[in-house]
């Protein structure tokens, strides 16, 4: 029972430091002006290339034309950011993550356009 408690105990802190670091990021760049322009909807590839130009765009062969990846900065701080973009040239997934990581975990798989 006691270590039952322990560990219980134990993952709601580990949770918890993962759930405060995501709001911390949302905090930090929330108001950057490509997640601003995404969230607004209707978002292009243009759009996002006319905000910033990200460090790289990867082939995402996995149902989605590309990725773009983007190291965001606000208030002295570096974010990773990625930007699905569709065969019609629209944003489809994005997220607070690097391209090779949103390729690697699925989030573009083709149908299973997502927000990380």
């Amino acid at each position: 029972m006691r270590r039952l408690i322990i560990g219980s105990c134990a993952a709601i802190l580990l949770g918890g430091c993962s759930t405060l670091e995501g709001i911390s990021t949302i905090m930090n760049f929330n108001d950057h002006a490509i997640p601003t322009k995404i969230y607004a909807g209707g978002a292009t590839k243009q759009d996002m290339l006319a905000i910033q130009q990200p460090r790289r765009v990867i082939a995402a062969r996995t149902g989605f034309l590309e990725c773009l990846d983007y190291q965001l900065e606000n208030k002295g701080k570096k974010q990773d950011f990625y930007v699905g973009i569709t065969d019609a040239g629209r944003v489809g997934a994005y997220g607070f993550i690097g391209c090779e990581l949103a390729i690697k975990e699925g989030y573009l798989d083709a149908g299973k356009a997502s927000v990380r």
